[in-house]
Protein backbone atom coordinates (compact mmCIF):
# COMPACT_ATOMS: atom_id res chain seq x y z
CA UNK A 1 0.00 0.00 0.00
CA UNK A 2 1.28 3.37 -1.02
CA UNK A 3 0.26 5.81 1.58
CA UNK A 4 1.43 9.32 0.58
CA UNK A 5 2.27 11.91 3.50
CA UNK A 6 2.25 14.71 1.19
CA UNK A 7 -0.49 17.36 2.48
CA UNK A 8 -4.10 17.09 1.38
CA UNK A 9 -6.10 19.71 -0.46
CA UNK A 10 -3.30 22.56 -0.21
CA UNK A 11 -5.76 24.51 -2.04
CA UNK A 12 -7.56 25.09 1.16
CA UNK A 13 -4.82 27.03 2.25
CA UNK A 14 -6.76 30.83 1.24
CA UNK A 15 -9.99 29.92 2.17
CA UNK A 16 -11.90 27.26 3.70
CA UNK A 17 -15.07 27.88 1.90
CA UNK A 18 -13.35 27.22 -1.61
CA UNK A 19 -15.20 24.69 -3.52
CA UNK A 20 -13.77 21.81 -2.99
CA UNK A 21 -14.28 18.62 -4.86
CA UNK A 22 -14.66 15.49 -2.54
CA UNK A 23 -16.62 12.21 -2.46
CA UNK A 24 -16.73 9.01 -0.40
CA UNK A 25 -16.26 7.60 -3.13
CA UNK A 26 -18.33 9.87 -6.01
CA UNK A 27 -19.43 13.47 -5.84
CA UNK A 28 -17.60 16.13 -3.74
CA UNK A 29 -19.34 18.74 -1.95
CA UNK A 30 -17.79 22.03 -1.11
CA UNK A 31 -16.70 22.99 2.78
CA UNK A 32 -19.32 25.88 2.17
CA UNK A 33 -21.85 22.70 1.73
CA UNK A 34 -20.29 20.92 4.74
CA UNK A 35 -20.52 23.80 7.01
CA UNK A 36 -23.55 24.70 6.22
CA UNK A 37 -24.77 21.23 7.83
CA UNK A 38 -24.31 22.61 11.25
CA UNK A 39 -25.82 26.41 10.42
CA UNK A 40 -28.72 24.61 8.99
CA UNK A 41 -29.26 22.38 11.83
CA UNK A 42 -29.33 25.05 14.30
CA UNK A 43 -31.68 26.63 12.22
CA UNK A 44 -34.35 23.68 11.90
CA UNK A 45 -37.18 23.64 13.86
CA UNK A 46 -37.42 20.39 15.94
CA UNK A 47 -40.62 19.46 14.71
CA UNK A 48 -38.68 18.58 11.44
CA UNK A 49 -37.00 15.77 12.53
CA UNK A 50 -34.86 15.63 8.91
CA UNK A 51 -31.68 13.42 9.72
CA UNK A 52 -28.53 15.32 10.46
CA UNK A 53 -26.29 14.20 7.13
CA UNK A 54 -22.84 15.35 5.72
CA UNK A 55 -22.62 16.97 3.26
CA UNK A 56 -25.81 18.40 2.69
CA UNK A 57 -28.37 17.63 0.16
CA UNK A 58 -28.65 17.99 -2.82
CA UNK A 59 -25.16 16.31 -2.43
CA UNK A 60 -25.64 12.37 -1.97
CA UNK A 61 -25.25 11.66 2.36
CA UNK A 62 -22.67 9.40 3.25
CA UNK A 63 -22.33 10.43 7.26
CA UNK A 64 -25.16 10.36 9.23
CA UNK A 65 -25.84 11.34 12.71
CA UNK A 66 -27.26 8.29 14.77
CA UNK A 67 -27.81 8.85 18.63
CA UNK A 68 -26.04 9.74 21.56
CA UNK A 69 -24.46 8.08 24.85
CA UNK A 70 -24.78 10.09 27.82
CA UNK A 71 -24.76 7.53 30.60
CA UNK A 72 -26.85 4.56 33.03
CA UNK A 73 -30.52 6.79 32.02
CA UNK A 74 -29.95 6.67 28.48
CA UNK A 75 -32.66 3.96 28.24
CA UNK A 76 -35.01 4.26 30.91
CA UNK A 77 -38.01 6.56 30.74
CA UNK A 78 -39.45 6.60 33.92
CA UNK A 79 -38.14 9.51 36.32
CA UNK A 80 -37.94 9.09 40.45
CA UNK A 81 -41.21 11.24 41.41
CA UNK A 82 -40.94 14.27 43.09
CA UNK A 83 -42.02 13.58 46.90
CA UNK A 84 -39.73 10.12 46.41
CA UNK A 85 -36.45 12.54 45.90
CA UNK A 86 -38.06 15.01 49.02
CA UNK A 87 -38.48 11.79 51.24
CA UNK A 88 -35.40 9.69 50.07
CA UNK A 89 -32.82 12.21 48.60
CA UNK A 90 -31.34 12.89 45.69
CA UNK A 91 -30.66 9.59 43.53
CA UNK A 92 -27.14 10.48 43.46
CA UNK A 93 -24.49 10.60 46.09
CA UNK A 94 -20.98 11.35 46.10
CA UNK A 95 -19.86 8.49 47.57
CA UNK A 96 -20.54 6.42 44.80
CA UNK A 97 -19.12 6.51 41.12
CA UNK A 98 -20.63 8.74 38.59
CA UNK A 99 -23.53 7.22 36.71
CA UNK A 100 -23.32 9.34 33.82
CA UNK A 101 -20.11 10.07 31.47
CA UNK A 102 -17.84 12.69 32.72
CA UNK A 103 -14.54 12.54 30.39
CA UNK A 104 -14.85 9.63 28.39
CA UNK A 105 -12.12 8.54 26.27
CA UNK A 106 -11.81 5.33 24.66
CA UNK A 107 -14.72 2.91 22.88
CA UNK A 108 -15.17 -0.70 21.51
CA UNK A 109 -17.99 -2.40 20.01
CA UNK A 110 -18.60 -6.14 20.49
CA UNK A 111 -19.86 -8.49 17.71
CA UNK A 112 -23.45 -8.26 19.91
CA UNK A 113 -23.41 -4.46 19.62
CA UNK A 114 -22.73 -4.01 23.24
CA UNK A 115 -20.81 -0.46 23.71
CA UNK A 116 -17.93 -0.41 25.70
CA UNK A 117 -16.84 3.23 26.79
CA UNK A 118 -13.81 4.23 29.46
CA UNK A 119 -14.08 7.40 31.35
CA UNK A 120 -10.41 8.79 32.90
CA UNK A 121 -12.88 11.19 35.24
CA UNK A 122 -15.86 8.62 36.86
CA UNK A 123 -12.70 5.79 36.51
CA UNK A 124 -15.76 3.38 35.13
CA UNK A 125 -16.13 1.29 31.64
CA UNK A 126 -19.82 1.68 30.46
CA UNK A 127 -21.51 -0.82 28.91
CA UNK A 128 -24.23 -0.14 26.72
CA UNK A 129 -26.63 -2.70 25.61
CA UNK A 130 -28.78 -1.55 22.47
CA UNK A 131 -30.30 -4.74 22.19
CA UNK A 132 -31.40 -4.92 26.02
CA UNK A 133 -31.33 -1.53 26.69
CA UNK A 134 -29.56 -1.73 29.65
CA UNK A 135 -25.91 0.00 31.27
CA UNK A 136 -23.81 -2.46 32.94
CA UNK A 137 -20.12 -1.80 34.23
CA UNK A 138 -17.02 -3.56 33.88
CA UNK A 139 -13.79 -3.64 36.62
CA UNK A 140 -16.00 -2.57 39.71
CA UNK A 141 -14.47 -4.84 42.17
CA UNK A 142 -12.11 -7.37 42.91
CA UNK A 143 -8.44 -7.25 42.58
CA UNK A 144 -8.40 -6.16 39.19
CA UNK A 145 -10.62 -2.75 40.36
CA UNK A 146 -10.18 -0.08 37.88
CA UNK A 147 -8.73 2.84 38.52
CA UNK A 148 -7.92 5.19 35.24
CA UNK A 149 -9.61 3.10 31.93
CA UNK A 150 -8.30 4.77 29.25
CA UNK A 151 -7.74 2.26 26.52
CA UNK A 152 -10.33 -0.67 25.59
CA UNK A 153 -11.02 -3.22 22.99
CA UNK A 154 -13.00 -6.36 22.54
CA UNK A 155 -12.07 -9.82 21.18
CA UNK A 156 -14.37 -12.42 19.40
CA UNK A 157 -15.33 -14.00 22.41
CA UNK A 158 -16.69 -11.12 24.41
CA UNK A 159 -13.47 -10.63 26.52
CA UNK A 160 -12.96 -6.93 27.47
CA UNK A 161 -9.46 -5.83 27.56
CA UNK A 162 -9.14 -2.83 29.81
CA UNK A 163 -5.83 -0.43 30.25
CA UNK A 164 -5.65 1.33 33.34
CA UNK A 165 -3.13 4.04 32.65
CA UNK A 166 -2.58 4.44 36.40
CA UNK A 167 -1.89 0.64 37.34
CA UNK A 168 0.09 0.77 34.31
CA UNK A 169 -1.44 -2.70 33.14
CA UNK A 170 -3.99 -4.60 30.77
CA UNK A 171 -7.10 -6.55 32.38
CA UNK A 172 -8.92 -9.18 30.44
CA UNK A 173 -12.81 -9.37 31.66
CA UNK A 174 -14.92 -12.14 30.83
CA UNK A 175 -18.47 -12.19 29.84
CA UNK A 176 -19.77 -12.44 33.34
CA UNK A 177 -17.57 -9.78 34.19
CA UNK A 178 -14.88 -11.80 36.07
CA UNK A 179 -11.00 -11.39 35.54
CA UNK A 180 -9.64 -13.63 33.59
CA UNK A 181 -6.16 -12.32 32.52
CA UNK A 182 -3.33 -9.62 33.72
CA UNK A 183 -1.38 -8.18 31.06
CA UNK A 184 1.89 -6.33 32.16
CA UNK A 185 4.97 -7.25 34.49
CA UNK A 186 6.21 -4.75 37.01
CA UNK A 187 7.98 -2.21 34.37
CA UNK A 188 6.39 -3.57 31.30
CA UNK A 189 4.47 -0.51 30.70
CA UNK A 190 4.86 2.74 31.17
CA UNK A 191 1.49 4.46 29.73
CA UNK A 192 -0.68 2.10 28.16
CA UNK A 193 -3.59 3.97 26.40
CA UNK A 194 -5.43 2.89 22.76
CA UNK A 195 -5.78 -0.59 22.97
CA UNK A 196 -6.72 -2.82 19.49
CA UNK A 197 -7.68 -6.64 19.17
CA UNK A 198 -7.04 -8.60 15.80
CA UNK A 199 -9.88 -11.25 16.08
CA UNK A 200 -8.48 -13.44 13.48
CA UNK A 201 -5.06 -13.75 14.76
CA UNK A 202 -6.15 -13.41 18.27
CA UNK A 203 -3.64 -10.41 19.13
CA UNK A 204 -3.86 -7.70 21.26
CA UNK A 205 -1.96 -4.31 20.24
CA UNK A 206 -1.29 -1.93 23.45
CA UNK A 207 0.24 1.64 22.44
CA UNK A 208 1.80 2.95 25.00
CA UNK A 209 2.32 6.70 24.92
CA UNK A 210 5.46 6.87 26.85
CA UNK A 211 7.46 4.23 25.68
CA UNK A 212 6.66 5.39 22.39
CA UNK A 213 6.25 1.86 21.37
CA UNK A 214 2.66 -0.34 20.34
CA UNK A 215 3.48 -3.70 22.47
CA UNK A 216 1.89 -7.37 20.40
CA UNK A 217 0.73 -10.07 23.09
CA UNK A 218 -1.84 -12.97 22.82
CA UNK A 219 -5.53 -12.36 24.24
CA UNK A 220 -5.54 -16.19 25.29
CA UNK A 221 -2.14 -15.77 27.23
CA UNK A 222 -1.31 -12.71 27.67
CA UNK A 223 2.24 -13.58 26.75
CA UNK A 224 4.32 -11.26 24.71
CA UNK A 225 4.52 -11.90 20.82
CA UNK A 226 6.64 -8.54 19.63
CA UNK A 227 7.17 -4.67 20.15
CA UNK A 228 7.09 -2.33 17.17
CA UNK A 229 8.74 0.87 17.02
CA UNK A 230 11.00 3.14 19.26
CA UNK A 231 10.86 6.91 19.16
CA UNK A 232 11.36 9.11 16.37
CA UNK A 233 9.89 10.45 13.07
CA UNK A 234 10.97 8.12 11.11
CA UNK A 235 9.14 5.20 9.23
CA UNK A 236 7.70 2.85 12.17
CA UNK A 237 8.84 4.77 14.48
CA UNK A 238 6.27 7.27 17.37
CA UNK A 239 6.30 10.04 19.27
CA UNK A 240 3.45 9.93 21.51
CA UNK A 241 1.69 7.24 19.79
CA UNK A 242 -2.16 6.91 21.62
CA UNK A 243 -4.83 5.32 19.78
CA UNK A 244 -5.21 2.24 17.80
CA UNK A 245 -7.53 0.38 15.52
CA UNK A 246 -7.42 -2.95 13.67
CA UNK A 247 -9.64 -3.62 10.61
CA UNK A 248 -10.66 -7.02 8.50
CA UNK A 249 -7.85 -7.72 7.14
CA UNK A 250 -5.65 -7.67 10.12
CA UNK A 251 -3.88 -3.98 9.49
CA UNK A 252 -2.83 -1.71 12.19
CA UNK A 253 -3.65 2.15 12.52
CA UNK A 254 -2.13 3.55 14.87
CA UNK A 255 -2.33 7.68 15.75
CA UNK A 256 1.10 8.79 15.66
CA UNK A 257 -0.17 12.03 17.69
CA UNK A 258 2.94 14.09 17.62
CA UNK A 259 4.45 13.36 14.26
CA UNK A 260 0.94 14.22 13.28
CA UNK A 261 0.09 11.29 11.22
CA UNK A 262 -1.34 8.01 10.94
CA UNK A 263 1.09 5.22 10.28
CA UNK A 264 -0.02 1.25 9.14
CA UNK A 265 1.14 -1.78 9.83
CA UNK A 266 0.72 -5.51 8.36
CA UNK A 267 -0.29 -7.78 10.61
CA UNK A 268 3.12 -9.40 10.95
CA UNK A 269 4.04 -5.79 12.27
CA UNK A 270 5.42 -4.91 9.36
CA UNK A 271 5.26 -0.97 7.73
CA UNK A 272 2.89 -0.56 5.20
CA UNK A 273 2.53 3.40 4.97
CA UNK A 274 1.62 6.50 6.99
CA UNK A 275 -0.23 9.71 5.99
CA UNK A 276 -0.70 12.98 7.32
CA UNK A 277 1.07 16.34 8.24
CA UNK A 278 0.73 19.17 11.13
CA UNK A 279 -1.76 22.18 9.84
CA UNK A 280 -4.48 24.20 10.67
CA UNK A 281 -6.55 23.10 7.69
CA UNK A 282 -8.78 20.56 6.55
CA UNK A 283 -6.63 17.52 5.84
CA UNK A 284 -3.92 18.16 7.64
CA UNK A 285 -3.51 17.13 12.01
CA UNK A 286 -2.83 19.00 15.03
CA UNK A 287 -3.82 17.12 17.39
CA UNK A 288 -5.23 13.58 16.21
CA UNK A 289 -6.58 10.96 18.45
CA UNK A 290 -9.43 8.20 17.80
CA UNK A 291 -8.85 6.22 14.59
CA UNK A 292 -11.04 3.68 12.51
CA UNK A 293 -11.89 2.05 9.17
CA UNK A 294 -14.92 1.32 8.01
CA UNK A 295 -15.98 -1.84 5.71
CA UNK A 296 -15.15 -0.22 2.32
CA UNK A 297 -11.32 1.18 3.77
CA UNK A 298 -12.15 4.67 4.24
CA UNK A 299 -9.99 5.93 7.47
CA UNK A 300 -11.49 8.22 10.09
CA UNK A 301 -9.62 10.74 12.37
CA UNK A 302 -10.49 12.18 15.40
CA UNK A 303 -8.85 15.31 15.67
CA UNK A 304 -9.15 17.18 19.54
CA UNK A 305 -7.83 20.25 17.86
CA UNK A 306 -10.07 20.49 15.10
CA UNK A 307 -13.32 19.48 17.14
CA UNK A 308 -14.20 17.42 14.23
CA UNK A 309 -13.29 13.99 12.66
CA UNK A 310 -11.83 13.72 9.03
CA UNK A 311 -12.40 10.99 6.92
CA UNK A 312 -9.77 9.94 4.45
CA UNK A 313 -9.12 7.63 1.75
CA UNK A 314 -6.78 4.49 1.59
CA UNK A 315 -4.04 7.01 0.12
CA UNK A 316 -4.21 9.76 2.61
CA UNK A 317 -6.49 11.98 0.90
CA UNK A 318 -9.12 13.93 2.62
CA UNK A 319 -12.28 13.17 1.82
CA UNK A 320 -15.17 14.89 4.09
CA UNK A 321 -14.97 16.33 8.07
CA UNK A 322 -17.60 16.44 10.31
CA UNK A 323 -18.39 18.50 12.83
CA UNK A 324 -17.60 21.92 14.01
CA UNK A 325 -17.11 22.93 17.91
CA UNK A 326 -20.25 23.15 20.16
CA UNK A 327 -22.75 21.15 21.91
CA UNK A 328 -25.45 20.15 19.36
CA UNK A 329 -25.76 16.61 17.69
CA UNK A 330 -22.97 16.32 15.20
CA UNK A 331 -20.72 18.94 17.12
CA UNK A 332 -18.06 18.66 19.19
CA UNK A 333 -15.54 19.44 22.16
CA UNK A 334 -12.43 17.53 22.50
CA UNK A 335 -13.15 14.61 20.97
CA UNK A 336 -11.09 11.58 21.32
CA UNK A 337 -11.27 8.41 21.41
CA UNK A 338 -12.95 6.64 17.96
CA UNK A 339 -13.99 3.47 16.77
CA UNK A 340 -15.33 1.96 13.69
CA UNK A 341 -18.00 -1.26 13.92
CA UNK A 342 -19.22 -4.14 12.09
CA UNK A 343 -22.01 -2.24 10.81
CA UNK A 344 -20.01 0.79 9.72
CA UNK A 345 -21.10 2.87 12.86
CA UNK A 346 -18.90 5.47 13.88
CA UNK A 347 -18.59 6.56 17.22
CA UNK A 348 -16.88 8.92 18.96
CA UNK A 349 -16.13 9.50 22.46
CA UNK A 350 -17.34 14.02 22.68
CA UNK A 351 -14.74 14.21 25.96
CA UNK A 352 -15.58 17.63 27.02
CA UNK A 353 -19.28 17.18 26.04
CA UNK A 354 -19.43 14.27 28.76
CA UNK A 355 -21.33 11.67 25.67
CA UNK A 356 -20.36 9.36 22.83
CA UNK A 357 -22.33 10.68 19.33
CA UNK A 358 -22.87 7.73 16.88
CA UNK A 359 -22.74 8.61 13.43
CA UNK A 360 -22.95 6.27 10.61
CA UNK A 361 -21.07 5.61 6.94
CA UNK A 362 -24.07 5.58 4.22
CA UNK A 363 -22.57 3.49 1.24
CA UNK A 364 -23.44 4.53 -2.42
CA UNK A 365 -27.28 3.90 -2.94
CA UNK A 366 -28.54 4.08 1.07
CA UNK A 367 -31.14 5.88 2.20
Amino acid sequence: MNISREPAWMCLLPALVAAVVVALPVARPSLEARDGANTAEKKRPAAAARPLVWPLPPEQPRIRYVTTYRGINDFKTRKMPKWKTLLLGADDSDNRPSDVMVKPYGIAVSRLGRVYVTDTAARRVFVFDPEARTVSFVGESGPAKLTKPVGVAVDDEGKVFVADGSLNRVYGYGLKGQMTIAIGREGELESPSGLAVDRARKLLYVADAKKHQVLCYSTEDGSAVRTIGRRGGGPGEFNFPTNLFVNGNGRLYVTDTMNFRIQVFNPDGGFLGEFGTQGDTPGTLNRPKGVGVDSEGHIYVADSSFNNFQVFDAAGQLLLYVGTAGTDPGEFFLPAGLCVDGRDRIYVADQGNARVQVFEYLKPGAR
